[in-house]
């Protein structure tokens, strides 16, 4: 139920233009394809760098290296040696 509330002695206007304006939206997008042409070249430009060559090798841990370790039952050794809490106080103030 649409009303018309133009009055009737203005019969002949043109009609209502319903149509979308898209000049707007071509103005925007021109803008942006100008900002990305000036822009890519500037973000294509490589710069020579002389990287290291790095090598990624695991060390390994000899027993003797180490000093206290925990298994997952909570026992504690000293080197390979299990030892008790208290022996392990006193190993540590060596």
């Amino acid at each position: 139920m649409a009303m018309d509330v133009s009055s009737s002695d203005h019969s002949d206007d043109a009609a209502l233009n319903t149509t979308i304006n898209t000049t707007p939206l071509v103005d925007v997008m021109l803008v942006l394809l100008i900002i990305f042409l000036i822009t890519i070249p500037v973000a294509l430009k490589q710069v020579p760098v002389t990287l290291p060559n790095a090598k990624n090798i695991a060390t390994q841990s000899k027993p003797e290296n180490i000093i206290f370790s925990v298994n997952k039952d909570g026992d504690i050794f000293w080197g390979t040696e299990k030892i008790d809490d208290n022996n392990a106080w006193n190993k540590r103030q060596c």
